[in-house]
């Protein structure tokens, strides 16, 4: 009596799954984070005394106007040179407004015409 050929057994771990489950737990970690984040949002909201739902951040505008030749031509708004633009204390946008964090960050940025 023969036996039949064996094939090698397949290892638990191969490459594609790995990789999805690492994208599941970098997917369920951010949406944890977004959830613990719209949970603190609301509680912020409802609750005053747990601290500043939102916030502002000054700016000065810049107008960046395009030229001839490709060129770009920058001048402060002569029609309103400054403006403080509302935003909101977390991590991600609520309410339609932007995070403080990201205003912030692009509060210097020219405003194309």
């Amino acid at each position: 009596m023969s036996t039949p050929p064996t094939t090698p057994a397949k290892s638990p771990w191969s490459f594609t799954r790995i990789l999805r489950s690492a994208l599941l737990a970098i997917l369920a970690l951010l949406l944890l984070a977004y959830m613990g984040d719209t949970l603190w949002f609301q509680i912020r909201l409802h609750y005053h005394s747990a601290g500043p739902v939102t916030g502002s951040v000054h700016r000065i505008r810049l107008l960046a106007i395009r030229l001839k030749n490709y060129k770009v031509d920058y001048e402060i708004d002569s029609q309103k040179p400054e403006e403080d633009v509302p935003c909101v204390h977390s991590l991600f946008f609520h309410a339609g407004m932007s995070p403080c964090w990201y205003v912030t960050r692009h509060a210097n940025d020219p405003i194309p015409m």
